[in-house]
């Protein structure tokens, strides 16, 4: 897949990364979501693309799934890989609404599949053929052929020694997502909704009056007689593994820090569906170091939970082994 508007135009490549995403965009539907619609319609605006637009539009709205391998094309290389994140074997294709990412020409990218994007990948020189499609379907012998020059570059640099330092392995300055105005104007809002969503579907479902933003923490609520706080986050642009990261460091800290009082429920609610080694993670943290650890996403007008909440509210977590 290239990441590129136009043959000449402004490389794309760099914010998908940071954002966490596959994206691609056709002016006629560069504001349809397309997962309101079968494939190829509307009609009237599929007609307007290109036979090659259309297949590599096809692709990442309606082809890519959970678990698929995205390489990234840059002129003659290859410069990275990454999964496709969500459900093995299921549509991954998510319209971003808000417009996130834009080139300078203002069309936004908004037809994107989210994508745990490689941070080692060594770049290789492999020609794959002179089709002018943005995104490629692969056979098997072109997987091949770019492995096998992976392995050779990967063997390059480590007979190299310790000494070989590429530009690509500097490290990226503006890494640091939170901090940058453009990501916190789609976060900020994305974090309201996500709130918004959990409390009303707490009260809707279990009738539950949870409380917002008070003393830092996103959600607090008491319920079958304990309390719970929940931190909420919000995926975009580094996806659940970073985002669990960061809402472990403050639960700790609403929990253990000085005059704080530990509360009997701890709920991380993530706005995109952890893969299942996020899961396995926080299942580990729970159970090896008894942690009150629940994890929770959003699933359309619906929030899923692992373990299963509340059933797990009389599930107390055990130590493994012999104690």
């Amino acid at each position: 897949m290239s990441f590129r508007v136009g043959n000449q135009g402004d490389k794309m490549w760099p914010s998908c990364r940071r954002l966490g995403v596959a994206a691609i965009t056709y002016r006629p539907l560069s504001k349809t979501d397309l997962s309101k619609y079968p494939e190829g319609q509307p009609e009237e605006l599929w007609d307007q693309l290109e036979p090659t637009q259309k297949a590599s539009l096809r692709r990442v709205a309606y082809e890519m799934k959970g678990g698929d391998i995205i390489y990234v094309k840059q002129g003659p290389k290859i410069v990275n890989k990454g999964t496709v994140r969500g459900r093995l074997n299921e549509r991954a294709y998510r319209f971003d609404s808000e417009f996130g990412l834009r080139p300078p020409n203002g069309t936004p990218w908004a037809h994107q599949v989210p994508v745990d994007w490689s941070t080692n990948f060594p770049e290789v020189s492999v020609l794959l053929g002179a089709e002018q499609l943005t995104v490629k379907e692969l056979s098997t012998e072109d997987v091949n052929r770019i492995e096998r020059a992976v392995t050779r570059e990967e063997e390059t640099i480590a007979a190299a020694g310790p000494t070989v330092k590429k530009k690509k392995d500097l490290l990226i300055e503006d890494a640091y997502y939170r901090e940058a105005a453009a990501r916190l104007n789609v976060i900020i809002p994305r974090h309201k909704r996500l709130s918004n969503d959990f409390v009303k579907w707490l009260n809707k479902r279990f009738r539950i009056d949870a409380i917002q933003e008070h003393q830092q923490i996103d959600i607090r609520f008491v319920f079958q007689g304990k309390t719970h706080i929940a931190e909420l986050k919000v995926c975009f642009g580094v996806g659940p593994q970073n985002s669990i990261r960061e809402a472990l460091g403050q639960l700790l800290e609403y929990n253990h820090y000085p005059k704080r009082r530990p509360q009997s429920m701890w709920l991380i609610i993530l706005d995109d569906e952890p893969s299942s080694s996020d899961r396995g993670f926080v299942e580990n943290l729970r159970e090896k170091l008894l942690l009150p650890l629940v994890l929770g996403w959003r699933s359309n007008s619906e929030f899923l939970f692992n373990p299963d909440w509340p059933k797990c509210l009389t599930e107390m977590p055990r130590p493994r082994g012999n104690t």
